[in-house]
């Protein structure tokens, strides 16, 4: 399967000038297109880890959930108190893969626009380059310069906009895991009441404990991977 990063790694480095001016929008200026480049494949390599790990991470969580209901569900009266719990543990696990999938919608659009960018950096660093000799042969050089000068930042406007879209839809999936890490804790504590079921009890929220936990962690790293890029 190809990845984000697949698609700029074949991009032609070889007739690219060794430096170029990144664009404003992404927060790196006055770096090499050859770093520019590597970030934007980072970013890629990242947003993919990320996409893999987290669906596996929210498969954990649903049938963790799945579980909780179903000891309540053999045990009957015994832990209908618990019956609340694990009921909004399904609840909350399904709230996090709406998230999930509300910054999946917004990875692309920002992907994308990091490569429409990388590769009108690359257009412009080859223009500038032969400019000053061709410029009294070649009179439309300097409106295609000015063409794609406009495009980049187009481009990088858009960058912008899908960097702060996807930001907040990383905030509101901040919120739902706090939401579930809430129920995991009163979890923990109505399992810790329980007498001859404590033990099962335990175990299953321990498991929803770390899955959740997981969810916070994998999220934070993805975070700082890509803030320096998207702020």
């Amino acid at each position: 399967m190809n990845t984000p990063a697949d698609a700029l790694r074949a991009s032609p480095a070889g007739s690219v000038p060794p430096a170029a001016q990144a664009p404003r929008a992404t927060g790196m200026d006055d770096q090499s297109l050859d770093t520019l480049r590597g970030d934007f494949i980072a970013v890629a390599d990242a947003t993919f880890a990320f996409q893999g790990a987290l669906k596996k991470r929210l498969r954990e969580i649903d049938r963790k959930a799945l579980n909780a209901q179903v000891l309540v569900k053999r045990h009957g009266k015994e832990l209908a108190g618990y019956g609340v719990v694990a009921q909004a543990f399904r609840e909350g696990a399904q709230a996090m893969q709406n998230a999930a999938d509300q910054v999946q919608e917004l990875i692309n659009p920002l992907m994308l626009h990091f490569m429409e960018t990388l590769r009108d950096v690359q257009q412009m660093q080859s223009l500038r380059h032969i400019q000053s000799a061709a410029t009294a042969h070649c009179p439309a050089l300097a409106e295609r310069l000015r063409h794609h000068a406009d495009m980049q930042e187009r481009h990088a406007a858009g960058s912008r906009r899908a960097g702060q879209a996807l930001g907040a839809a990383l905030d509101r999936f901040q919120a739902v895991i706090a939401e579930l890490d809430y129920v995991v804790v009163n979890g923990r504590i109505e399992a810790a009441l329980k007498g001859a079921v404590n033990a099962p009890l335990a175990q299953v929220s321990l498991e929803m404990d770390r899955s959740v936990s997981g969810v916070q962690e994998l999220l934070r790293a993805y975070r700082e991977k890509i803030e320096r890029i998207i702020a």
